[in-house]
């Protein structure tokens, strides 16, 4: 399409994943951007959109003291609430003076927004893409299409990504950058991707047709509730117990999916 780029290209450009774009394009926070035959294209002058985060960062691989003092806030939002932490309090915490914080961020707010922002930029990371699930859905079980489905943060993040989780959900109803994410990330980008996978499943012929976007807001759901129990309840006895909740639940949706008979070869 002429004076339009794809997902990949701007993604090359931008240095941010195509998956973050295309959740910035599903959110409609990419003016002009339009979907033809299933893909995005966007407007060939369209800015970097990483340089209109609420922070105005683009470059979350922080080092040194700046390093120090991000984390040392997701760890006081979490524990204390965002409302009961003052940048005194981090900076005593982080063993520096006030004003040094002041040198990496303008406020307590721009610290959160840049929390916030760092938790949309790697959220849709880890997921693996519809190419990428190609060969998944054409020969692995279904239990092991659900367990490559579902989210998971990577190994090297997961402490820092649980615990802006649970800073989300401290703050969802009285935040509404908090509930933007939990509907955007959490709900409606996570359902539109099972659902997605599952059209496929059953566009390949490895299923027979049924509601998958009934399927994509049970997984989904079943996520997400884990998600919020486990934060509830962090113990080693209530985790192995929602995990096997968990996987009971995909089994019976694995089962139901499975006793549909795929549609039979022209």
């Amino acid at each position: 399409m002429q004076n339009y780029r794809t997902v990949e290209e701007n993604a090359a450009e931008w240095d941010i994943t195509s998956r973050h774009i295309q959740h910035l394009c599903r959110s409609g926070k990419i003016e002009g951007a339009i979907k033809r035959a299933g893909s995005w294209f966007i407007p060939a002058d369209t800015p970097n959109p990483a340089k209109k985060t609420r922070s105005n960062t683009n470059d979350y691989k922080f080092v040194g003291t700046k390093s120090r003092i991000f984390n040392c806030a997701i760890e006081l939002f979490m524990l204390k609430g965002f409302n009961d932490v003052s940048i005194q309090d981090i900076a005593h915490t982080v063993g520096i003076r006030q004003s040094s914080v002041y040198n990496h961020f303008k406020s307590k707010q721009e610290l959160l927004d840049t929390i916030y922002d760092y938790y949309c930029y790697y959220y849709l990371n880890d997921r693996p893409g519809l190419k990428d699930m190609e060969a998944v859905l054409q020969k692995e079980s279904l239990m092991e299409i659900i367990r490559c489905i579902r989210y998971n943060f990577r190994e090297d993040y997961v402490h820092i990504m649980s615990n802006i989780t649970k800073i989300i959900f401290q703050r969802i109803a009285i935040d509404d950058r908090a509930r933007e994410i939990g509907k955007s990330l959490m709900v409606d980008q996570g359902i539109q991707y099972v659902e997605s996978v599952f059209d496929r499943a059953i566009e390949i012929g490895r299923f027979a047709p049924f509601d998958t976007h009934a399927i994509a807001v049970f997984i989904n759901s079943t996520r997400i509730f884990t998600l919020f129990y486990w934060i509830i309840d962090p113990s080693p006895e209530n985790m192995i117990k929602l995990a096997e909740d968990e996987q009971a639940l995909y089994k019976y949706v694995a089962a139901f999916v499975t006793d549909l008979k795929p549609p039979a070869a022209n």
